[in-house]
């Protein structure tokens, strides 16, 4: 059952590895990344920091899982790790952010290896509102038709809940959706 040992090639990325469930937040310092697996294997359990990228390869029974972030050029990220802890049920990964990168980022990508990346938006005021914007006014609707119809305030953002209020006002009998 030790799925690392053995001739074949299975700690390399290509066929064998699959993608892990997890979430990633930050703060103004730092990004803790949750891997969401059962299981895991702590001695299997391999990242690697680069300028503004992270990636991570570990074991859960006999599944392989490979995970890389690619941050953009101007988040930077310092190595190592600041902190691995691997319970029964997830793994929690501390990366610091570089000290010219500090601050809130906006997004980042995120896949099996680098050749196939999604893009991924950090739950923000700004992106939760920027993301109302175009979900309550498609891009036909003037942006000023959508400030006299809508008026949208984010109360609290995180990456379990979100909090909004949104009140319409009563301007005119235009619409703009």
């Amino acid at each position: 059952m030790e799925p690392r040992g053995g001739g074949d090639s299975g700690d390399s990325r290509p066929a064998a590895a699959a993608c892990p469930p997890f979430q990633c937040r930050q703060d103004e310092a730092s990004l803790t990344l949750l891997l969401l697996v059962p299981g895991i294997q702590p001695q299997s359990l391999s990242g690697e920091v680069a300028a503004n990228r992270y990636s991570v390869r570990f074991f859960s029974g006999a599944v392989a899982y490979a995970l890389v972030l690619q941050f953009p050029a101007a988040n930077r990220l310092a190595a190592p790790e600041t902190s691995v802890s691997v319970s029964a049920h997830n793994a929690a990964i501390l990366l610091a952010k570089a000290t010219e990168s500090t601050g809130l980022w906006e997004k980042y990508c995120f896949g099996l290896d680098a050749s196939a990346l999604q893009e991924r938006l950090f739950v923000s005021e700004e992106n939760v509102d920027g993301f109302l914007h175009t979900v309550l006014c498609p891009s036909s609707c003037l942006q000023s038709d959508l400030e006299a119809q809508m008026l949208i305030e984010v109360l609290d953002v995180s990456e379990d809940r979100s909090q909004i209020r949104l009140k319409v006002r009563s301007s005119g009998s235009s619409t703009c959706c």
